[in-house]
């Protein structure tokens, strides 16, 4: 699965941001359908507008509301990480 391959983490994890990435992450979702295939340099670092496209990737054929809860669900998986 060479999607899911990275080298730096660099996801804003600022709460107050919230609205910049969810539309970030909803706009590489929807490039994931509609737009060439993000190149191997943009897969270098992970974004939320690149990780939003990974996940696009391998689920296309997804309802909008379960996309925003798959959002939700990333950012507590990045809340937890950076609390361990």
């Amino acid at each position: 699965m060479n999607e899911l391959r990275f080298d730096e983490d660099i996801r804003h994890e600022d709460p107050n941001d919230t609205a910049h990435r969810k539309a970030r992450f909803r706009e590489g979702w929807r490039d994931a359908a509609t737009g060439p295939p993000y190149g191997e340099d943009a897969l270098k670092q992970l974004t939320w507008q690149n990780l939003g496209y990974r996940l696009g990737v391998l689920f296309p054929d997804t309802r909008p509301e379960l996309v925003d809860k798959l959002y939700d669900w990333c950012v507590r998986q990045q809340q937890e990480r950076r609390q361990s």
